[in-house]
């Protein structure tokens, strides 16, 4: 029978909207919001053809699904975009700020510009869609948000310097916006995922998988669906306390001792 807590992760009639999520991550997280109950609402920037085989995907679930192009670097478009799908859906009950880019770089051959691309990626473009998002949570008296770091943010790799300070920046921004709004009954929370299962993944960094898992008291790296349960969490109305926290979703891969004492 249905109760409070079944009730608080239905999302029936709520609208998600998860950016960068037309593959990868981001598209994992939309599909446990629809199995939730969501309408889910992706966007996307290249790949049209991969959003639209995913609303297709999401609607079969029953979510009254859509996906919008948005280029988040655009700063002038975010408010259309975010004032459209408001006005299509009526409502925008949580978003899940989830694009980014993830290049790899060696500290001493990386440029002024591959520096920028990334904050300005995965940094000012959170910030941005936030900041819009947050305008309408307010006219409709709350909402959640929910951004995306990564366990590179506190632990630091050779060649994802870049990468490490942008979601440190994403995790700041966090804390920056639960601050200033809550007030207006919009909380705003982070997740921290490990080494996310993707295809291509044991070609493209062969053995990062099995080195993983060896140092995770889980034994496994994260899948998609592991970030959409927790998304689903602090989406939801169980997580009406909390705000402004940094979740890691990483199977404890971080409590690897210094030292092998055995």
């Amino acid at each position: 029978m249905p109760n409070a807590v079944t009730n608080a992760v239905d999302y029936t009639g709520k609208t998600v909207v998860i950016t960068g999520a037309a593959q990868g991550s981001g598209a994992g997280i939309a599909k446990r919001f629809a199995e939730a109950g969501a309408d889910v609402v992706i966007t996307y920037n290249r790949n049209d053809i991969a959003a639209q085989e995913k609303v297709s995907e999401f609607r079969k679930l029953g979510s009254k699904a859509a996906a919008y192009h948005l280029n988040q670097l655009n700063t002038e478009t975010i408010d259309t975009v975010i004032r459209q799908i408001y006005q299509d859906y009526g409502r925008i009950d949580c978003l899940v700020n989830n694009a980014g880019i993830y290049p790899h770089q060696n500290v001493l051959d990386m440029s002024g510009q591959e520096w920028d691309a990334m904050m300005n990626s995965n940094a000012r473009g959170a910030f941005f869609v936030s900041q819009s998002a947050a305008k309408v949570m307010k006219e409709q008296g709350g909402g959640a948000i929910i951004n995306i770091s990564s366990i590179n943010a506190t632990n630091p790799s050779d060649t994802l310097v870049h990468y490490g300070a942008s979601k440190a920046a994403v995790e700041m921004i966090t804390r920056g916006l639960a601050h200033s709004l809550g007030k207006y009954g919009i909380r705003v929370n982070c997740i921290a995922p490990g080494l996310i299962d993707a295809p291509g993944l044991d070609k493209n960094v062969p053995g990062w998988r099995e080195s993983y898992s060896e140092r995770a008291p889980l034994g496994r790296i994260a899948t998609p669906a592991d970030m959409g349960n927790v998304c689903i969490f602090l989406g939801s109305e169980l997580a009406s306390f909390v705000t402004g926290q940094v979740i890691s979703v990483d199977g404890g891969v971080l409590l690897a001792p210094c030292y092998d004492w055995n």
